[in-house]
């Protein structure tokens, strides 16, 4: 009796957390379910989230645009929810890739880990699932996978019976860090001699190269984007930092792929422009946004 009843909370919590707007379950949950059709699909990790603000791209490219980026993952994870995506789209006509010292790599941490808690029987993610950190109670027990989350059980029970619905706070996407830095948090990192890690992994590089073919054979152009970062944070990159964007740079004579660079635009030179030192505010995604979309136009990327 107990097991069964577990069972049927699990269902409706489910059910409810498929339709709820919250922050990043929002985004999944239309990759998952809905039709978005995008002209310009935006892809990366939390910088790609709130760096690319959708409503600059179809003003000025007159365009649908959709970011589908996943916070605090790599590409392995982006190129999981891309897949997911072509399921309910048609292919995009550009996808604006965001690279970076952080990109490069192939499998999920637990960072935000609820969004996939509805989706659990999902068949298309049981094998990334499954190699990540998600165990045999958690596809099988009902609940066990909320363990240390149980506020979502409620939250998707109160969107199932239609108690209380969350609004989306996302744009296409799009979530603002409106909030401003002073630069000390990394000034503090740099005097202890600490240098900021790369990420480069040989099984992201060639997923990488799977993505760029498929995109090709799709007809669908793809532009590589550095999104601004905070200058000194660039500047104490770790060394292998140079043999990272030769791997970009290989990706982009191959494919033909254009590598746009905005790390040394003078906005990365403004603390005013950033929530941290590699994620711009909401003053610093729309200079970067009008100067991307303007600098697509004028370049006749999408002609």
């Amino acid at each position: 009796m107990t097991l069964a009843i577990l069972t049927i909370i699990d269902v409706m919590a489910s059910a409810g957390l498929r339709k709820t707007n919250k922050n990043h379950l929002d985004t999944f949950n239309k990759v998952m379910n809905d039709t978005l059709d995008a002209d310009i699909l935006i892809m990366g990790n939390s910088r790609g989230g709130c760096s690319y603000n959708p409503y600059y791209f179809d003003s000025i490219l007159s365009q649908n645009t959709w970011n589908i980026s996943v916070s605090g993952q790599p590409f392995g994870v982006s190129y999981l929810r891309y897949s997911l995506y072509m399921h309910n789209n048609i292919p995009p006509k550009l996808i604006l890739l965001n690279i970076d010292y952080a990109e490069m790599g192939m499998y999920l941490n637990g960072y935000e880990r609820e969004q996939y808690f509805p989706y659990i029987k999902d068949k298309r993610l049981y094998k990334t699932l499954k190699d990540n950190e998600f165990s045999w109670l958690d596809f099988h027990f009902p609940l066990y996978r909320y363990r240390g989350n149980y506020k979502y059980v409620g939250i998707g029970l109160s969107e199932f019976f239609g108690i209380y619905h969350i609004k989306s706070k996302q744009y296409k996407g799009y979530f603002n860090k409106n909030s401003s830095w002073d630069g000390a948090g990394l000034k503090k990192q740099i005097a202890c001699g600490r240098k900021i890690i790369c990420r480069m992994d040989d099984e992201a590089y060639y997923l990488m190269n799977v993505f760029m073919e498929t995109a090709k054979d799709n007809g669908t152009k793809v532009v590589m984007v550095y999104a601004p970062v905070y200058h000194e944070l660039k500047e104490n990159l770790e060394s292998k930092n140079d043999t990272l964007m030769k791997r970009y740079e290989e990706l982009s004579c191959k494919f033909d792929v254009p590598i746009l660079d905005y790390t040394s635009l003078p906005m990365n030179y403004d603390t005013t422009c950033f929530n941290n030192a590699n994620h711009v505010n909401t003053k610093g995604a729309t200079m970067f946004s009008i100067r991307l979309a303007q600098d697509i136009d004028s370049l006749g990327i999408l002609k």
